[in-house]
């Protein structure tokens, strides 16, 4: 049974800080919604040129499109009509399917190998792609589509640790409205207000608070960031280094029966699981 791959990723629209200063007070929903329309077109690498097309809405916040590239290429053949051997010019176009949800603001991607190696690579062209768009570059706005990571190995080993001595986490610019109070949401604005582009901080104690590190673990997942800990898994062994980072999580469906509205459904319970610990 052929299978169909979806990635879970966050899709960002970040203002710099003159934008968030001077420009409308437009919300990253209606970025998203907005570039999206536009259906972007852009060669982004010569020769191959990528778009956005096959737009379809199950909500007014959520749907489906696909991204896929053009190229030209030349094949010999033989005419038997003229008995000649003869150059044509063809045209493929290859595309993949994506489904978003622009009110919480993630995307799942479909792999598909000859667009590019992983789910990460076409993530990384409807990035560009949604850059070019109109609205993105009048509102001064950075497009990120960083990968969701499942942050539950991790927080299981935070959990069951003897002692977590060292916390550290990454974080961008202001964007996902869910984002924890303690640690994402404050930093960055004032990475913002600074005119930064990324930052990491650490804290460290005798044994950090679980629930607290278990909060900002979820939302560093959740707002596609990473994170590690040093932690003692018992007391009597060696302190040792645990990461949160890596490649989104993935979905696979049967290739000829799924639907893009299912999937959207299954990768945003997903994704409550994620930020919210919530469970079907």
């Amino acid at each position: 049974m052929a299978s169909i791959e979806y990635s879970l990723f966050r899709a960002k629209f970040v203002k710099s800080i003159q934008a968030s200063l001077f420009s409308s007070a437009i919300s990253p929903r209606e970025l998203f919604l907005s570039a999206l329309n536009e259906r972007p077109s852009a060669e982004l690498r010569k020769g191959y040129t990528w778009h956005i097309g096959n737009i379809h809405y199950f909500s007014d916040d959520s749907g489906y499109f696909a991204v896929g590239r053009t190229t030209n290429s030349t094949i010999e053949k033989f005419d038997e009509e003229t008995g000649n051997f003869v150059e044509e010019e063809l045209t493929a176009s290859p595309y993949t399917h994506c489904v978003f949800d622009a009110k919480i603001g993630i995307l799942g991607i479909a792999k598909k190998s000859i667009l590019a190696e992983s789910s990460k690579g076409i993530a990384h062209r409807v990035e560009q792609l949604l850059s070019t768009s109109r609205s993105i570059i009048e509102n001064d706005v950075t497009v990120e589509i960083p990968p969701i990571p499942d942050p539950e190995g991790f927080l299981r080993a935070i959990s069951s640790a003897y002692k977590v001595s060292r916390f550290s986490a990454t974080f961008h610019g202001p964007n996902p409205f869910d984002a924890d109070e303690h640690f994402q949401k404050p930093l960055s604005v004032y990475l913002q207000a600074a005119g930064g582009e990324k930052g990491k901080t650490q804290i460290q104690g005798e044994d950090l608070k679980r629930d607290v590190l278990a909060e900002v673990t979820r939302s560093t997942a959740a707002t596609g960031n990473e994170a590690s800990a040093r932690i003692l898994k018992s007391k009597n062994q060696k302190p040792i280094t645990i990461n949160l980072r890596g490649d989104p999580i993935k979905r696979r469906y049967d290739e000829n029966k799924h639907h893009p509205d299912a999937v959207l459904n299954d990768l945003t319970e997903t994704y409550n699981r994620i930020r919210h610990n919530e469970r079907d």
